[in-house]
């Protein structure tokens, strides 16, 4: 039996002990090849530097790519069992034990130690720290003497005993074939297009980025776009299911999303709610529910409490999970009053551009991510019918990095270079618009860097159909900044800065240039008002502010949506 000192992070440790799993990322990765059951770990916690707690290895190494909590999908793992779990008041700390050991004389200090995350310890450290860590859990002073006797004497004995003998080496590791995300969105475009629907790459990359950031999406566009369409092909492809809820006019509260109780005290339960159950019942099968022409009634109303619980988020197992929707009620059915909105379960809401409907309120539009479908060229179509090549999704693939930014660790220098891309754009962003009060704050932060970290995962999924790349923060800034935008001529604030985002947008520079905003709109038609600026800093939204600057000239009110 060989003992380990394994370095965790603390705000890990808790899903660690949860889910009886230690994980790591990369660092440590050779040491964990050596482990096998029997083995003993000590839980060390590096950011609060104490001992927390001692547990036997219950399997082989293994690799697996399911988070066990939001930000937490280190794949190289081991089963374990507690042995001694101590409470933070009795954790053991550093100053204990760390200048005791004779690792921490081999590798120079005890900082050395933990450094290579999972560490092998010498017999007679193990003994000190168990010591210790039984003497923190001891509740009487016959168990306190107890354990220091027994200590004692297998610190003797193991003075006096013979070398171990040489054991059959261990099973070799094997690594389980992890989700291969980029080839199974090249599957579901392709399975997309065998169906006979049209859609660019980048755009079902978006939407399950955005969808693995933040279970409400927004689809825009024209009428028969395929915007009801595309959610229901994604999640029949990927082993999903997927309900369509048509919003209807009447809707003024909750009572159809979540549910309502008639005058004979019957409870009926709404769609949203229905939908939450399915997933509780099915954790294994990802479910989304479209709620198809969401903007014919007013958003706010009917779905308020919905969005309030999604931003209550917090870290459940390997998902996340929220407080009930439904206040408590005794006269309610018990199963009904403890549903929240489970991880597997994502809202989809669509909006035709093409025509009058309540205005997506500004509340509304930073809880989601707007993203418009372009209309596709026509020309396209199925030369032959093939049969759709379904490739089921893990559950795990849907979960994203981590519910805020700072749920995020162990980033690589490019993923560190991506998040501050997102950071510099939207500072230099933010800095336009506060002047008209249209500046966003950490959850579009938040949100926008996720998003850019999913994609940085399948950077090849975000091209058009010819090939040519698409940046995904361009993507970004068009999905949360622009659907907020909207105002009238006389607004001086509104126009100077839709003329400063215009410039910044197309060349980087800030300035409220009302003649570059003209010329830049002048050169935007004359290349027939394409829906991507070639050549400029952020071709997509330049673009659509082009077109939001000719509509306030022309017509005094400029808006994303018309």
């Amino acid at each position: 039996m060989q003992s380990w000192i394994w370095a965790v992070l603390p705000k890990h440790y808790p899903a660690l002990v949860r889910t009886e799993t230690f994980a790591l990322r990369q660092v440590g990765r050779a040491a964990l090849a050596d482990v096998r059951p029997g083995d003993v770990i000590f839980a060390y916690l590096s950011g609060k530097k104490v001992l927390a707690g001692l547990f036997e290895v219950t399997s082989l190494p293994f690799e697996d790519h399911t988070a066990l909590s939001p930000g937490l999908t280190h794949p190289h793992r081991v089963r374990v069992r507690p042995v001694v779990t101590l409470s933070e008041e009795t954790w053991v700390p550093y100053e204990a034990f760390a200048t005791k050991l004779d690792a921490a004389q081999t590798q120079g200090s005890f900082r050395g130690v933990v450094q290579r995350v999972l560490y092998p310890l010498p017999s007679v450290d193990a003994k000190v720290l168990e010591f210790l860590m039984r003497t923190r859990e001891a509740v009487d002073l016959d168990a306190l003497l107890a354990a220091y006797d027994a200590f004692q004497a297998t610190r003797e004995q193991t003075a006096a005993a013979p070398p171990p003998q040489v054991e059959e080496a261990p099973p070799p590791y094997h690594a389980e074939a992890p989700f291969d995300r980029a080839a199974a969105l090249d599957a579901l475009h392709a399975a997309l297009l065998a169906e006979g629907y049209w859609y660019e790459p980048w755009q079902v990359a978006t939407y399950v980025a955005a969808l693995r950031t933040k279970p409400f999406v927004i689809l825009a566009g024209v009428t028969g776009i395929g915007k009801s369409k595309l959610p229901q092909l994604v999640a029949r492809l990927t082993g999903g299911a997927a309900e369509v809820v048509p919003v209807q006019p009447r809707w003024m509260d909750s009572g159809d999303v979540i549910g309502y109780t008639d005058l004979q005290n019957r409870f009926h339960p709404g769609a949203v709610l229905r939908a939450a159950a399915r997933a509780r019942q099915q954790p294994e099968q990802y479910q989304v529910v479209v709620l198809d022409e969401m903007n014919v009634a007013k958003v706010g109303d009917y779905l308020a409490e919905v969005l309030s619980r999604m931003e209550q988020r917090h870290a459940h197992g390997a998902g996340w999970t929220t407080p009930p929707l439904l206040p408590p009620d005794p006269t309610r059915p018990g199963d009904w009053s403890t549903l929240g909105l489970p991880s597997n379960l994502a809202l989809v809401g669509t909006v035709n551009i093409d025509e009058d409907g309540q205005r997506l309120s500004r509340k509304v539009l930073d809880r989601a991510f707007a993203l418009e479908l372009e209309a596709p060229d026509l020309r396209h179509w199925p030369a032959h019918t093939a049969s759709a090549v379904a490739m089921p999704w893990p559950i795990a693939a849907w979960q994203p990095r981590g519910l805020r930014l700072a749920d995020l660790a162990d980033l690589d220098a490019d993923e560190r270079a991506t998040v501050q891309r997102a950071l510099d754009a939207l500072s230099a962003a933010n800095a336009i618009l506060r002047p008209a009060r249209f500046d966003v704050a950490f959850r579009t932060r938040d949100e926008v860097c996720l998003f850019m970290l999913h994609a940085h995962a399948t950077p090849n999924a975000f091209r058009t159909a010819e090939g040519a790349p698409v940046e995904p923060l361009d993507l970004a800034l068009l999905m949360k900044l622009l659907p907020r935008l909207h105002g009238a001529a006389t607004d001086a604030a509104f126009h100077d800065a839709l003329a400063a985002l215009l410039t910044w947008a197309a060349n980087g520079a800030s300035s409220a240039d009302v003649r570059t905003a003209d010329h830049l709109v002048t050169a935007w038609v004359q290349q027939h008002r394409p829906v991507a600026f070639v050549g400029t800093h952020f071709p997509r939204t330049t673009a659509r502010l082009c077109l939001m600057w000719e509509r306030l000239q022309t017509q005094r009110y400029a808006s994303f949506w018309r």
